[in-house]
């Protein structure tokens, strides 16, 4: 056993560590845990995700929460590190969708599990960026069963690279991913209506043109055949963090130099940067689940675990 390809002969790196939020399901109506969609003591579905779950590797961490007026959390959030950096997928299930937890989940773990096999094997960030994505989209529509072809589980995707030199950020939907760190920025483009406008971007001809209106124009699911996402890679000039979100962060501090600030007021690690955003969040109201990733610039301190 020497750890080779057995086709090509390269040494074969495999992941360090990955976390999920996803836990033992847990019945929404009495609580039981268990291994089944549907719960043997009441017959509810139980939900794929926890209430709250905390992840953390140090160099990158991860807090998500049902927030204060959902039923269940519908969130979804994986963090990674590789030899040579590290890796996270938020996403953020479609309201409107049925059991869009499920689609969610999948995506996320799909999606980082792709983007690790790709770049343990050579490729390059932007390529694995594509592969997690299009691995996402699979599982997202795989979720969808034959009784939900007018609303299948959906969901919005993001994630984030981050190896020594550079930050890499590939999307589709309105979850969001921003640079805390010199000259601020929100690195995505929401894939709304909304989002597309103040973009300068025009809006689909098949949709009213609102400049207010958040609905959707790409996401995750059986309804959607766009699986490939935009992609942004950004060269920091100086140390930061990259932060993945879903919108019940951002609808209560959105702005990137305001999220940098909060990034940095008496927070020094990854998972405390987590935690005191998603509280921000709760203290806001809490009107939608909340999933935030936090991953530290320059990656593992500058050089490959």
């Amino acid at each position: 056993m020497c750890g080779r390809n057995l086709v090509t002969g390269e040494t074969v790196v495999v992941p360090t560590v990955s976390l999920s939020s996803r836990a033992g399901l847990v019945c929404t109506g009495c609580g039981e845990s268990g291994t089944e969609p549907y719960c043997d003591n009441c017959g509810r579905r139980r939900s794929v995700g926890r209430d709250h779950a905390e992840l953390d590797l140090s160099a990158v961490a991860a807090v998500t929460d049902r927030g204060r007026r959902r039923p269940r959390n519908e969130d979804a959030v994986v963090i990674a590190r590789y030899d040579g950096g590290l890796v996270s997928v938020v996403c953020d299930g479609v309201s409107t969708s049925t059991r869009s937890d499920a689609a969610s989940h999948g995506a996320a773990e799909a999606g980082v599990a792709a983007i690790l096999d790709a770049l343990t094997t050579g490729a390059d960030p932007v390529e694995a960026t594509s592969l997690g994505a299009h691995a996402a989209a699979k599982a997202a529509r795989a979720a969808a069963g034959p009784e939900e072809s007018d609303t299948p589980p959906s969901c919005t995707y993001v994630s984030g690279i981050v190896t020594p030199d550079a930050v890499t950020v590939g999307w589709i939907g309105d979850s969001r991913a921003y640079w805390l760190g010199p000259e601020p920025a929100c690195l995505t483009i929401d894939d709304s209506i909304a989002g597309q406008l103040a973009a300068g971007r025009p809006a689909p001809d098949t949709v009213d043109p609102d400049p207010s209106s958040r609905a959707l124009i790409r996401w995750l699911g059986a309804d959607s055949t766009d699986a490939e996402p935009q992609v942004v890679t950004l060269g920091p000039a100086g140390e930061g963090r990259l932060l993945l979100c879903s919108d019940g962060l951002y609808h209560y501090l959105s702005d990137p130099t305001e999220l940098t600030a909060a990034a940095t007021r008496n927070q020094t690690s990854p998972i405390e940067v987590a935690r005191h955003l998603t509280a921000v969040a709760l203290q806001g109201g809490g009107h939608d689940n909340i999933a935030v990733a936090v991953l530290s610039f320059p990656a593992l301190g500058g050089s490959a675990a």
